[in-house]
Parts: structure tokens; C-alpha cells; sequence
């Protein structure tokens, strides 16, 4: 088998640990993200020292339970959204991501959690999410960034006066109702430094024939109509409503429908990775309203 290519700098980076580096953004960064998934993934047991130095990872179980995918394929689609972002914020904020405040808004388990922390500090990194759950997950894995539970409908996030440079969503807007999702953007907008990034992913009309199963008398073909005629589609789930509305489900929204109905937000780019084309990437940045 062919030597690993960034063996010399992995077993440097393993060294500094055993001899009492801390682990952080300096030293992540000198590998690839792939690389860093990999070590995350147990790929590359020879350094146990950065092993055991990083968070650990979730279990298949609980990965497929919040993802639907595990493993090297739920990797491979986490590290293409977080170069998307990356990529994004240099781009249009026009520095990098070093030193940045970041938000991961419905962090889940912390699968982005885990690969933020090559670019940024972990006490500049947020994870909030409404399940205690996922947070309980997030802490017992030693995700060393702050972690706390926000309200499904948020008028305000329990970050106190943190100010964010970056906010991601991944996954969040696929599943809010039309009047939650407003809110969303509306608080999230509150909590952004003006000239920060947004990154949100939105289902596209075709993840409709492939939605299965659909409750009864709801056909793909109804949603997509909705999905043309409204800018959205969305299926509620079997969930207490909050105000009279149930607000989480599949849904599906429009580039037009963003730009038309969430006031405050300017459109910067749109772009779908091709290892998860069902979920395309807005940035979005905070304007006057």
C-alpha cells in the first residue's frame, strides 16, 4: 500500500500533541479537510494522539438517524459544504475564515462542528440547536465549542451579545414551514456583523418524485405545482403545532421566492455540490430593509 501523503506532516502534528500542543486551528489546518475527516472517520489509526485529541465521532446509528447517510459518504458531502462555505466567505467577505465568530444553526450531532474547528478557534464557534438531544450528543462527543439549545421558533438565540461573521443552516430550511422559516431568517439576520455570510441550503423542485413516503391524497406532482405557483412546497409532520402552526416538515423553496419574501437579504450565489445535489447552497448577505 502506497505511503499516506501528508504521513510526514501527520506524524509531526501527532508528536506536538504527545508533547502537550493544544489542538486547534494552527494545527488542523496543516492537512487537507479531507484528511481531517479521515482522522475523524478512524481511517488512519497510526496517529492516536490526534485521534484522541479530536472530538469523537458520532455513532452510524445516531449519523443515519439525523442524515439519512454515515460514514466516508456522509463525510465526503460535509466536507464539500464546508468548502463551499470556506470558499464563499473569502470570496464575497473577502478575508478568511481565521479568527471568524460561526454559528451553526440546528447543528444536529455537530458533524460540521467537527470540521469548522480547522478554520476558526472553538471558542469562536456556536452550535445551537432546539433538540437537547442533539446538543446532549455534541457534549458527550467533546465538541469544544459553546453549545446551547435555542427555541424551535426564535425570536432571539442564547448566544448573549455575539455578533457572528459566519452563519450556517445546513439542512434547517429543508424541513421549516413557510411562516417558521420567516422568522428564522429574520432573527438570524439580528445576529450577523453587517458584510457577514449567511449560508443556508434549500431544497429544489426535484427532490419531490423522490420524497417517499407522501401522506395520503398528496401526489409529487401537487407539490411541484406548489413548488411553480407559490415559490414552496412543504408537507407538515405530525407535530404539536406552535402558534397554530406546524412548523417542521419537508419543504422546498425557491430562489425567487427568497429573494421576493424574506425581506432584508441579498442573494449572492447559489451553487449545488455534486455529491448532495439535493441540496443547493444560498449565501446571502443583510441589507437595509
Amino acid at each position: 500500500m502506497a505511503a499516506h501523503p501528508f504521513r510526514a506532516e501527520l506524524k509531526r502534528m501527532d508528536a506536538e500533541l504527545r508533547s502537550g500542543r493544544r489542538l486547534g486551528p494552527e494545527l488542523l489546518s496543516r492537512v487537507p479537510l479531507e484528511v481531517l475527516g479521515d482522522l475523524y472517520l478512524g481511517l488512519l489509526p497510526e496517529y492516536p494522539a490526534l485521534t484522541a485529541a479530536l472530538p469523537a465521532m458520532a455513532p452510524a446509528q445516531v449519523q443515519r438517524d439525523w442524515t439519512g447517510s454515515d460514514g466516508k459518504p456522509l463525510m465526503v458531502q460535509s466536507c464539500a459544504f464546508i468548502e463551499s462555505v470556506t470558499t464563499a466567505f473569502q470570496r464575497h467577505v473577502r478575508r478568511p475564515l481565521d479568527g471568524a465568530t460561526v454559528l451553526d444553526h440546528g447543528c444536529g450531532w455537530g458533524r460540521l462542528l467537527r470540521l469548522i474547528l480547522r478554520y476558526t478557534p472553538a471558542e469562536k464557534i456556536w452550535g445551537l440547536d432546539p433538540w437537547d438531544r442533539s446538543i446532549e450528543l455534541c457534549r458527550e462527543a467533546r465538541i469544544p465549542v459553546h453549545l446551547a439549545i435555542c427555541d424551535y421558533v426564535p425570536r432571539t438565540l442564547p448566544v448573549g451579545d455575539v455578533r457572528f461573521d459566519l452563519i450556517f443552516a445546513f439542512s434547517v430550511f429543508t424541513h421549516l414551514s413557510p411562516g417558521c422559516a420567516a422568522r428564522v431568517m429574520e432573527t438570524l439576520r439580528a445576529y450577523l456583523q453587517p458584510g457577514g455570510l449567511l449560508a443556508i441550503t434549500i431544497r429544489p423542485p426535484e427532490y419531490w418524485p423522490l420524497h417517499q413516503p407522501l401522506p395520503p391524497g398528496v401526489t409529487a406532482e401537487s407539490l411541484l405545482e406548489s413548488h411553480r405557483d407559490a415559490g414552496f412546497a412543504f408537507i407538515p409532520h405530525n407535530r404539536p403545532a406552535i402558534d397554530g402552526d406546524v412548523t417542521y416538515g419537508d419543504a422546498s423553496y425557491s430562489l425567487e421566492y427568497v429573494r421576493r419574501v424574506w425581506k432584508g437579504w441579498r442573494v449572492l450565489e447559489a451553487r449545488t455540490n455534486a455529491v448532495d445535489p439535493l441540496q443547493t447552497v444560498v449565501f446571502l448577505q443583510p441589507t437595509p430593509i
